[in-house]
C-alpha cells in the first residue's frame, strides 16, 4: 500500500502539486469535522440515522422508476418493486425512528465485532502464520469492543455510531492531510 502510495505522489499531475493547500485544508476541515461528531455523538448518530433513511428513500423511489423502464421483464419488474419497497420501509423507520435505528444498528455492530473476533482468534491459534499474536490482538479488540457495546446497550446505540463516524472522519481527514503536504515537498 505504501508504495502504491509514493508511485501516486511522485506520478502527481502538475495541477495537483501546485493546489495542494486545499487538500490539507479539506483534510484539516474533515478532522474537525470528526471532532465536533465525537464531542457531539449522540447529534451524529441521530443525524447519520435521518440521513441514511433518507439516502434509502430516494433510492426506493429510483429503483421504482427503474422497475417501471424494465419493459417486458416481468419477473425482472417484481423483484424491483419489492426491493423498493423494502427500501422505502427501511428508510422510513430510519428517518421517523431514528432512536431505535440507532440501538438496533448499534447491536447488529456489537455482534459483528463479537463474530469476526472469536473468528480472527479461532484462525490466528489454528493457523500457525507468522505473526499470528497480531491477530489474536485484532480478534481481542474486536470481542472487546462488541463487549462493550453490548454491555452497555441499549444507551450504547445512542452515541457509539456517532463515536466511529467521527473516528473515521479524523483518520481520513489526516490521510488527507498526509497526502496534500507530501505534494507540498514535490512542489
Amino acid at each position: 500500500m505504501q508504495q502504491q502510495f509514493d508511485v501516486f505522489v511522485a506520478q502527481a499531475p502538475s495541477d495537483l502539486t501546485t493546489h495542494w493547500g486545499w487538500l490539507v485544508a479539506l483534510g484539516v476541515s474533515l478532522a474537525v469535522l470528526g471532532a465536533v461528531a465525537i464531542l457531539w455523538a449522540r447529534t451524529a448518530t441521530l443525524f447519520s440515522m435521518v440521513f441514511l433513511g433518507a439516502l434509502l428513500l430516494a433510492i426506493a423511489f429510483i429503483v421504482f422508476i427503474f422497475a417501471f423502464s424494465l419493459a417486458g421483464y416481468w419477473t425482472a419488474f417484481f423483484i424491483h418493486v419489492l426491493w423498493a419497497i423494502l427500501l422505502a420501509i427501511i428508510g422510513f423507520i430510519l428517518v421517523t425512528r431514528p432512536v431505535v435505528s440507532a440501538e438496533a444498528i448499534t447491536l447488529v455492530v456489537a455482534f459483528y465485532f463479537l463474530v469476526t473476533g472469536v473468528v480472527a482468534i479461532g484462525f490466528a491459534l489454528s493457523s500457525h502464520i507468522q505473526g499470528q499474536w497480531l491477530y489474536v490482538f485484532d480478534g481481542l479488540v474486536s470481542v472487546g469492543l462488541g463487549g462493550l457495546l453490548l454491555a452497555g446497550w441499549p444507551v450504547t446505540g445512542l452515541w457509539a455510531i456517532g463515536l466511529f463516524i467521527g473516528i473515521d472522519l479524523i483518520l481520513r481527514g489526516s490521510a488527507i492531510v498526509a497526502l496534500g503536504l507530501s505534494l507540498r515537498g514535490i512542489a
